[in-house]
């Protein structure tokens, strides 16, 4: 474990859809007057066990305020979610107001993800010599993984657990490097995200793809030495749609957001 001190950055409405689910409906937490409150509930408890066991020296919830222009780009980026179930959209509100009463800063920029201001800002905090770790449900935020940046990932499935992502368990995972996770998801796509990749292009093909060519451009620069038909066919007729897969995928670092460390203590 690095000796620099420790930054936490949260991925807040991630963090309520988690404990909304693990939670709100099995136990249907609610006040006397009926207002729904597992969300809440769970949130304050996970801040609550990350100040008192981790004991970060820094800290600050990230939320969603738009899609960062990937929708003019492509419109269909996640226009097929659901959208969020009433009874969670009523407590964010409260969620921001428990982060506030904790004195911990809220990170939002309007028509933004949630993603695009972790990614800025824990490039910034590296720069200043912080160990970052982010607290997350989505694994676009690996690609962030560095010697001083680890992912807490856990989905909002009840009983998942929580898994720590640093460089060693991201390789052993995924076979390469995280910046390659970009061009990994340019291939396959991501349905959650309702980013399209390659057809006929699945997890394996895609990481052995990776590992042999290095990056996506060089896979579509190549494509043609490729033996496998279908492998072959598909990735020549889809590499405009891959390239546009890659640009949903990554994130950005230059969210107008500077971090004056002393203000997130």
């Amino acid at each position: 474990m690095t000796s620099r001190p420790m930054f936490y950055i949260l991925d807040g409405h991630a963090l309520a859809y988690r404990h909304y689910f693990a939670m709100g409906k099995a136990n249907s937490f609610s006040t006397s007057g009926g207002k729904p409150t597992s969300a809440i509930f769970g949130f304050a408890k996970a801040l609550m066990d990350i100040l008192e066991k981790d004991q970060p020296a820094y800290i600050a919830v990230a939320f969603d305020e738009g899609l960062s222009g990937r929708e003019l780009v492509y419109p269909a980026y996640k226009a097929q979610r659901e959208a969020m179930p009433d009874d969670l959209s009523e407590q964010i509100g409260q969620i921001q107001t428990l982060v506030e009463a904790f004195n911990i800063p809220i990170l939002t920029r309007p028509d933004t993800e949630a993603d695009d201001i972790i990614g800025t800002i824990t490039r910034q905090a590296e720069a200043q010599g912080v160990h970052v770790r982010i607290v997350t449900g989505d694994r676009d935020i690996f690609q962030l993984i560095t010697e001083g940046v680890t992912v807490r990932y856990s989905t909002s499935q009840p009983k998942a657990p929580v898994e720590i992502y640093d460089l060693a368990r991201f390789r052993e995972r995924f076979g390469f490097e995280p910046p390659q996770l970009i061009d990994y998801k340019a291939l396959v796509g991501d349905a959650s995200d309702n980013i399209p990749g390659v057809p006929g292009i699945g997890p394996k093909t895609a990481a052995e793809l990776i590992e042999q060519f290095g990056d996506l451009d060089s896979v579509l620069a190549r494509a043609s030495e490729i033996k496998q038909n279908k492998r072959r066919e598909s990735l020549i007729e889809f590499a405009a749609q891959a390239r546009l897969s890659r640009e949903l995928v990554r994130l950005v670092y230059d969210v107008p957001l500077p971090l004056p460390l002393e203000d997130i203590v």
